[in-house]
C-alpha cells in the first residue's frame, strides 16, 4: 500500500513501525539512553530505536529537540517519523536532526499501520509504501 502525504524532512528509510495512540515528545516520553517508551505511555517498554515512529502529534517543549538530538548521538531515536499532523516542535526535531517526516497523509496513518509493519518512508518522494505484517509473515 503506497500512501501520498506531506514532506517535513526529506530523506528516504525503511524499517519495523512501531504505533503510539497518544502524541509523543522526546522531553519525558521516552529514555534517552535506552530508546524506550516510558510507563505513562500507550506503547510502555517498547524502543523507538531504528523504528519508523507512528504517532497522532507531538506535544511539548522545545526542549524536544535538544533531546531529539542527542537521541541520534546515542543511536535510541528513530529513524523516520509519520504523524497526522505536525505541530511546531515535533517538525524542528526532525529537521534540526535529519530524521525523515511525514504528515498529513491521504490515510490516516494510525487507521492502515500497525506496530510491526515495515514501511518505507520517502519523504523525498513524499509517499509511505505499508507491507503489513502478516503478509510479510506469509510471504517468509
Amino acid at each position: 500500500m503506497n500512501i501520498k502525504g506531506h514532506t517535513i524532512k526529506d530523506g528516504c528509510v525503511e524499517g519495523e513501525a512501531l504505533v503510539l495512540t497518544m502524541p509523543f515528545s522526546f522531553l519525558g516520553d521516552f529514555d534517552l539512553t535506552t530508546g524506550r517508551i516510558n510507563d505513562l505511555h500507550d506503547q510502555a517498554g517498547a524502543s523507538i530505536s531504528g523504528k519508523i515512529l507512528v504517532f497522532p502529534s507531538g506535544r511539548g517543549s522545545t526542549t524536544g529537540a535538544l533531546i531529539g538530538f542527542y537521541a541520534c548521538l546515542f543511536k535510541t531515536g528513530p529513524l523516520g517519523m509519520i504523524v497526522r499532523e505536525a505541530e511546531p516542535v515535533i517538525a524542528i526535531t526532525a529537521v534540526m536532526n535529519n530524521i525523515p517526516m511525514m504528515d498529513r497523509l491521504d490515510i490516516d496513518p494510525l487507521a492502515v499501520i500497525r506496530t510491526g509493519d515495515w514501511v518505507r518512508l520517502d519523504a523525498s518522494n513524499r509517499v509511505v509504501a505499508v507491507e503489513k505484517k502478516m503478509a510479510l509473515r506469509e510471504a517468509g
